[in-house]
């Protein structure tokens, strides 16, 4: 891989104010692999090298428009007693603070490595010390995004193993590149740091994501085995979260037949057996804690072309195959067309 960092000198300027903390992924662990690797890649530290991690925007929520003016890394060592070794073990040259929004919550498979983060602030290590810390040279804006925190040393120091406290992600958070005697090694990791965040909490208003609700598609198999449900997202990288109730004619009301669910638990389709029931499908899509508004679905699991509302009266029914031709009955794959007396229509997709 080319080597390429792009990194702005920031001037230094000294500042003071009342700071707020932010402690995230504070389950800590020790021993694997990672917690030797981030943020510092000590048993590397004589060779140039970068660790970097993505923390998602939902863990700093908090911050969201505020100032970042400091970051805290935790060593083993403080951990507890039997630890009490894992302190500072590498020292001399630097290490600089790059930080950066970015819109990926995970590294690439190849070519992982993320440019463009502004230097923000630098520190020589202490042999011995129970936490890395650096103090920004002047505050970082941060409006809410995922953050890139990238720590770059030039290899002038002495290397030692050096293990820091750390959680367990699910995708490839972290990212860890070193000049071994020539060639540039690389590796990712489902893991970041116990990081403690100082900041200003800021008045900059944050843009809201907007998230669109989600679409329903309904369809049948001859009319007889049941009736079928598809959910569909409209904003790229939106989750689903869905609810299914029955009608009782009994009560005269909804009755809650499963819970809020997250849509693709149930391997990405609802379905119904014919016997008759009125069912309603709730959902609403989601981005972190930004949410769509509720979207609805009702129908009546009895025949392939029952109404999709109840007390809607069908004015008349027409098929199209998936090219768009009008068809004069189903066959195949067919797109059923149910027009109402009330002007509305609904299509269903039937197989026949």
């Amino acid at each position: 891989m080319k080597k390429f960092f792009t990194l702005v000198a920031v001037a230094m300027m000294a500042f003071a104010s009342q700071a707020n903390e932010l402690t995230v992924c504070d389950n800590g662990v020790v021993g694997e692999d990672a917690w030797g690797a981030i943020p510092v890649y000590g048993y590397w530290y004589d060779t140039e090298g970068m660790a970097q991690q993505i923390y998602p925007a939902d863990m700093l929520t908090e911050m969201a428009g505020g100032k970042i003016t400091g970051l805290t890394f935790y060593t083993a060592a403080t951990w507890g007693d039997e630890y009490s070794n894992y302190s500072i073990a590498f020292q001399g040259g630097e290490i600089l603070l790059a930080l950066k929004e970015v819109e990926q919550t995970a590294f690439a498979d190849e070519d992982p490595m993320i440019g463009g983060a502004t230097v923000v602030a630098s520190v020589e290590p202490e042999y011995g010390g129970l936490y890395l810390t650096f103090t920004l040279d002047e505050p970082f804006e941060y409006n809410g995004g995922n953050l890139l925190v990238e720590c770059f040393w030039d290899g002038s120091g002495s290397w030692g193993t050096t293990y820091f406290l750390g959680e367990e992600m699910e995708e490839n958070t972290a990212y860890v590149g070193y000049d071994h005697y020539g060639s540039w090694d690389e590796g990712t990791f489902n893991a970041l740091n116990k990081c403690t965040f100082t900041y200003e909490a800021g008045t900059t208003p944050v843009e809201p994501v907007t998230v669109g609700a989600p679409v329903f598609n309904g369809y049948t198999i001859d009319g007889v085995t049941g009736y079928g449900v598809d959910i569909t997202p409209t904003t790229e990288g939106s989750e689903i979260m869905y609810r299914v109730l029955v009608w009782d004619p009994v009560a005269e009301e909804w009755v809650l037949r499963t819970d809020w669910t997250l849509y693709g638990d149930t391997e990405g389709e609802i379905w119904f057996e014919n016997n008759g029931e009125k069912v309603r499908v709730e959902a609403y899509a989601f981005i972190g804690e930004n949410r769509s508004e509720d979207v609805a679905y009702e129908f009546t699991v009895a025949t392939a072309l029952d109404e999709l509302m109840s007390g809607k009266t069908v004015a008349g029914v027409r098929y199209f195959n998936m090219a768009g031709q009008e068809m004069q009955q189903a066959e195949g794959m067919t797109i059923v067309v149910t027009t109402y007396t009330d002007g509305t229509t609904s299509a269903v997709k039937v197989v026949k």
